[in-house]
């Protein structure tokens, strides 16, 4: 039996419409005008669709996996079923109750402390006072927020939140439950313990939607995958096989693009960086890699001034975890003013099967001056492999616990014989 049915689902955001503040905004830009700022014209009203035409079911009981690059449209279509935002076209039909994990605390009021809010949700999922005392041992357990229960949610910190609110949503038994990036301010113990309780959850009926960039979350948890791309589904199938081709596509779309980010020395003095980008060994531009390829950091910057010295550097980050630093040897003198291009070999089977994000800095030096140019979150790109026989794991299917996850070169020899008494 279908939980979820959705029928030829789309949803338009029309941006830059006049709305009721027209004469507000115009006052402020003729005080703004009368201070000598003047602001560029407002640019036309524009249709930016983020669903087209999508139409699934799913059965009671599937954990289906959502995967998409950013603007694919994942998070309006569980606004959409979460009933938090209206379709433009198409409708939704489902049975049962629906709890949604679209942000962390959504919902949750920070004035008020844990032990209320878990009653304030409740509340909200119409389920009676009697059946939250039942369970709030176990919330409160999962959550690990024993100690700070009876606090202001404001003074929780953003891992609590979310353990909190997803303790809340899976003990409130819902017949579907809607997550989106749940795992992503969470530990590595956090993550495990909710992957454990999803699957539990699963097999005694209920719906998942669970949106996620960790591709081996997605493939150890769901039964079925669906790949949206531009508002429209690629793929629904096996997870591995859709997973598979999301991951290859993945490798042919160019990397970020550099925007400038804030810099010790805002005066392009000397120089600023063009782009910073991910590229493969045969130079083409790539968006993830290959746990059994090398990968190249490729800096282009802009020096207008010549005889300055620069020196290269990046760090590697994910979730929040400072994994390594690469700085260039040795400072490289510049003899004319030109767009340069400094790369860094990462080596293969180095790092683990996650999400990273690098930050660049080029580092000028004039008369012993240095200048710093930075660019924060320059790059995100994804590590991952499905080929069990080069793979360092093997045939391990679960999340890989740290951020390296070298091939070493293992032995086993023979002692000696056994001393038997």
């Amino acid at each position: 039996m279908n939980s979820i049915v959705v029928e030829h689902l789309s949803k338009c955001y029309r941006l830059g419409r006049k709305n009721s503040y027209l004469n507000s905004s115009r006052r402020l830009r003729k005080i703004l005008q009368l201070l000598g700022v003047n602001l560029p014209d407002k640019r036309p009203p524009r249709e930016v669709w983020a669903l087209r035409d999508v139409s699934f079911a799913v059965e009671s009981g599937t954990i289906l996996g959502i995967v998409g690059p950013n603007g694919a449209g994942k998070t309006t279509l569980l606004k959409i079923l979460g009933r938090l935002t209206l379709p433009t076209e198409g409708r939704v039909t489902g049975k049962g109750r629906v709890a949604s994990l679209l942000g962390v605390g959504l919902g949750f009021q920070p004035d008020l402390t844990g032990y209320e809010n878990i009653f304030l949700h409740a509340a909200m999922y119409g389920i009676p006072r009697a059946d939250v005392l039942s369970r709030l041992d176990n919330i409160v357990e999962f959550a690990e927020v024993e100690d700070f229960i009876d606090t202001p949610l404001r003074h929780y910190s953003s891992g609590m939140y979310l353990r909190l609110a997803f303790s809340v949503a899976v003990n409130m038994q819902p017949d579907i439950l809607l997550a989106d990036e749940v795992l992503a301010v969470g530990d590595l113990a956090f993550q495990e313990r909710c992957l454990r309780r999803v699957q539990e959850a699963g097999k005694a009926g209920m719906t998942v939607l669970f949106v996620s960039h960790d591709m081996a979350a997605i493939t150890r948890l769901c039964h079925r995958v669906m790949w949206l791309n531009a508002g429209r589904i690629v793929r629904c199938g096996d997870p591995e096989e859709v997973v598979t081709q999301y991951q290859d596509s993945a490798r042919a779309l160019p990397g970020t693009r550099f925007k400038q980010g804030k810099r010790r020395n805002s005066q392009k003095k000397y120089g600023e960086i063009l782009s910073v980008r991910l590229v493969s060994a045969e130079g083409t531009e790539v968006g993830a890699a290959r746990v059994s390829e090398d990968v190249f950091v490729k800096a282009t910057f802009n020096i207008l001034e010549p005889g300055v010295s620069v020196r290269c550097a990046f760090r590697v980050f994910t979730r929040g975890i400072h994994v390594f630093r690469s700085v260039q040897p040795r400072e490289f003198v510049i003899p004319t003013a030109a767009i340069y291009s400094a790369s860094a070999r990462i080596p293969a089977h180095l790092l683990a099967e996650t999400s990273y994000t690098l930050r660049a800095n080029v580092i000028i030096t004039k008369d012993g001056e240095p200048y710093r140019l930075i660019g924060d979150n320059a790059v995100t790109f994804r590590v991952y492999d499905t080929n069990e026989s080069f793979s360092p794991r093997g045939a391990y299917k679960g999340q890989p616990p740290g951020a390296v996850m070298p091939r070493l070169e293992w032995k086993v020899v023979k002692e000696r014989d056994v001393i038997r008494a």
